[in-house]
């Protein structure tokens, strides 16, 4: 079960800055949780022009990074790149690449294989590079933690220029320069570029300014690749380099990537961030898994229209072999998992596998991060060493719990959600516990639990293709931009089936006012559980889906939740509330007092549902429901607070160890609650008597608010209870038969009608009653069965008349007569 919260309770508005910009409620609204407020943020966000772009000589040795560069081309210098073999490395050494040859200066690169190198620097390969030749050499996407490589070269005689964006350790390697904004004493405003955003600045850095406005689009469209692809936060220079980007690419100014885009079968009019990071990036990233980064660097570097469409369809082959090894990976990664059932309590999945292939296990590690929601380190062992990548999730620092674990690694490099690493084979087992020691320090439960951040409830009204469009105004979306999502709620699932191959996919069909088609990419467990007619909450993306020419609003499903059943009698979570109806023994009966009549007559018992219950929502709220309508429309708002809500049955535990601000209460016995103790309640049904109305009333500190969110509809669902609170007789003398004729009876609960025939309220009056009486022993496990076993017939006559939960059931009906007409 995934978090929902809402970022803003209530309906979306202006601001007087966003209404000078004509801009709606809704995309005002987006802007505002965004934090975007003043006139200057509004401007650069919704225009993010070139002209925005930083000063590059702010950056840390940026102009001795540049003034060295130059002195090499004007000596003729021996110059290499020393990229790294993902798509922010490739894009990084294609990037000054191209800057080189287009001042006619020669230069070499070299990429480390990734199944034989590893990555970062190894000293092989500045072996290798100073045996052909080199002078001087410029790292891109690493070296940041390379100390002990960058002495290596200077020990002969090669001087290294580090370009890096990863975090920085301890100790900086003692290079010519170090351009990194994350170094400590580096000023530059902005420290969240990828590698290749900071190979696009030393770019920057070398070229006059009237010239880059010109020459900046040779560079912006791999720059946009590796930025979205890297994961970095698109605000700032990256939402500037993005936004500008993707219009390049419509254009294909670069002939290697518009030639892989069209082997994508990618519209590149419509193209857009989510086709860079889930078709042409993994694209890029499959050449380097196996071991092939130099066809990346060849495509963005192609000159000729033929070379670069033979590159794309390679490069669309390796993607394919990735997907069949990634695939035979995950497969073992789960049965692993399955097998051992110790992984159900570590906070880290952590595995290590003889044959598994480095460049691939990447990916399998973010998969199984996303469907387990916990960081995962995944390993390749080979000759005895265990080389892999790490993946986060929110609230952990992967990188910070690898330092800790630094005396046991024998390298390893990276940032908070990501990492890799090495580590000799036999000191595995130590990881897995040092670093689950670590994350049980540092992750709650909570943690461990997906949040998903909604912009707001939309208003189906406003979901229309002219707020589609707008949205297009907010792109690219990605890290700190994510795409907008919104919830609709209590809609009618009008229809379900399967999509895809292996129905991996699902498609809805639902209704509020307007019908909506809904589709859910890789979500079919969403609906298990669910049947058409039940009403559901959906959190979703806004879309468009185009088929033949005609237009059709969609939402994309990232969540839904059941809001209601179609039949509360056959759902377990509406069976186990009207279990909750009925007292278990004479300590949770009904107070029944009755109060003088002066205290009841001034009290207006009727209500009316409130527009944005959230604005009475607040630190020591009550919320009371009464029926199974009413609980669980209390539970779809509560559940969307960040504030931890706390769920009671008839009384509320005082001691209570996590002391909730928010509470709310089934079913209450009102003379048991310390209503003192809250500022506002808040009623989600009506309550079962007017004496417990004048309880509540006249127990209530004078400040604080009681709310009726309830209208004259949801008074027939407390009239059903009371209706159904008391079994006839002949009703209680069918079930002891049943049970005595079959010695006993085991059931789940929410098959109780299906072999009673009889609403479950009833059955578990009867049972209850039964078991008072000492003719049942009755008990209910985890797995939701209900298990009446028979007990030795009593000596006297069985009277009905003697059960105090009895007398009060029909004590609690009469009293409800007053105001339900039972």
């Amino acid at each position: 079960m995934k978090k929902w919260t809402l970022i803003h309770r209530g309906k979306p508005g202006v601001t007087d800055e966003t209404e000078k910009f004509k801009l709606s409620p809704e995309i005002s609204q987006i802007l505002e949780n965004r934090n975007i407020n003043s006139e200057e943020e509004i401007k650069l966000f919704t225009n993010p022009s070139l002209d925005y772009l930083r000063d590059p000589f702010l950056m840390k040795d940026m102009g001795k990074a540049a003034e060295r560069i130059k002195k090499a081309i004007e000596l003729n210098e021996r110059v290499w790149i020393y990229g790294d073999y993902d798509v922010d490395g490739v894009s990084s050494t294609s990037v000054l690449l191209t800057y080189f040859r287009s001042i006619n200066f020669n230069v070499k690169y070299y990429i480390p294989n990734r199944l034989e190198e590893g990555y970062g620097i190894n000293k092989e390969a500045i072996e290798y590079i100073s045996s052909e030749g080199c002078d001087l050499i410029i790292s891109v996407d690493c070296g940041i933690t390379s100390v002990d490589e960058v002495e290596y070269a200077n020990e002969l005689d090669i001087e290294m220029i580090i370009t890096d964006h990863h975090e920085c350790q301890s100790e900086i390697p003692n290079a010519y320069a170090v351009v990194n904004p994350k170094q400590d004493d580096c000023n530059y405003p902005f420290d969240m570029l990828c590698g290749c955003g900071i190979a696009f600045k030393l770019v920057q850095a070398l070229t006059p300014p009237e010239v880059f406005k010109t020459t900046v689009y040779d560079y912006i469209e791999i720059a946009t690749l590796a930025t979205i692809c890297d994961i970095v936060p698109l605000v700032d220079e990256n939402r500037i380099i993005v936004k500008n980007g993707l219009k390049a690419m419509k254009n294909g100014h670069n002939l290697g990537l518009s030639e892989l885009i069209n082997v994508c079968g990618v519209d590149k009019e419509k193209i857009g961030s989510s086709h860079i990071g889930f078709t042409i990036g993994p694209r890029i990233n499959a050449a380097g898994r196996l071991g092939f980064s130099d066809l990346g660097v060849e495509l963005f570097t192609a000159t000729d229209k033929d070379t670069a469409h033979e590159i794309a369809l390679a490069l669309d082959e390796k993607n394919n072999d990735r997907q069949m090894i990634e695939m035979k990976i995950h497969h073992e990664a789960e049965t692993i998992i399955k097998n051992d059932p110790s992984y159900e309590d570590d906070k880290v999945i952590v595995l290590a596998h003889e044959g598994w292939q480095h460049g691939v296990i990447g990916i399998v590690a973010s998969k199984l991060t996303e469907k387990y929601y916990k960081p995962t380190i995944l390993m390749c062992i080979e000759d005895g060493e265990a080389t892999g990548s790490a993946r986060s999730i929110k609230g952990f620092s992967i990188f910070d719990a690898l330092t800790e674990c630094a005396d046991i690694l024998t390298k390893f490099g990276g940032h908070e959600q990501a990492a890799g690493l090495s580590i000799s084979a036999d000191k595995v087992a130590e990881l897995r516990r040092r670093i689950n020691e670590s994350a049980d320090i540092n992750l709650t439960e909570e943690d461990m639990i997906e949040e998903i951040k909604v912009e707001y409830e939309l208003d189906e009204k406003s979901a229309n293709f002219d707020l589609i469009e707008e949205l297009r105004k907010l792109e690219p979306f990605g890290m700190s931009n994510p795409t907008p999502k919104f919830i609709l709620r209590d809609c009618i699932l009008r229809d379900m089936r399967f999509m895809g191959q292996n129905r991996q996919h699902i498609k809805l069909e639902i209704e509020k006012d307007n019908v909506f088609e809904c589709v859910g990419f890789n979500a079919a467990h969403l609906i298990d559980g669910l049947k058409n007619g039940d009403r559901i909450d959906v959190l979703f993306q806004l879309d468009e889906n185009t088929f033949m020419g005609k237009r059709k609003l969609q939402f994309l499903v990232k969540d839904l939740r059941l809001a209601y059943p179609k039949s509360a009698t056959t759902n377990i979570d509406a069976v186990k509330l009207m279990n909750e109806l009925i007292p278990n023994n004479e300590n949770s009966l009904y107070n029944i007092e009755s109060l003088e009549e002066y205290k009841l007559g001034h009290i207006d018992i009727e209500g009316e549902r409130v527009e944005n219950i959230f604005d009475f929502i607040e630190d020591n709220t009550l919320v009371i429901a009464n029926s199974i309508n009413g609980f669980f429309r209390a539970k779809s708002d509560l559940t969307l607070l960040e504030e931890e809500v706390e769920i009671y049955f008839k009384e509320i535990c005082e001691n209570d160890k996590k002391h909730s601000k928010i509470h709310l209460i089934f079913s209450p016995n009102i003379d048991k609650i310390d209503v003192k103790r809250y500022n506002n309640i808040i009623l989600y049904d009506y309550l079962y008597t007017r004496d417990d109305y004048g309880k509540l009333y006249s127990k209530v500190e004078d400040e604080c608010k009681i709310i009726k969110n309830y209208n004259e509809i949801d008074k027939i669902y407390i009239k059903s209870i009371m209706e159904n609170i008391v079994p006839t007789r002949n009703e209680f003398v069918n079930i002891y038969r049943y049970v005595t004729k079959n010695r006993g009876i085991k059931f789940r609960m929410d098959d109780t009608m299906n072999i009673f025939k009889m609403i479950p309220l009833k059955l578990f009056a009867i049972i209850k009653i039964f078991k008072e009486l000492g003719l049942f022993d009755v008990a209910i496990d985890e797995r939701d069965f209900v298990n009446v076993e028979m007990l030795p017939k009593p000596d006297s006559k069985l009277d009905l008349n003697r059960s105090k939960i009895l007398i009060n059931l029909n004590q609690i009906r009469e009293k409800a007569k007053e105001i339900y007409n039972v």
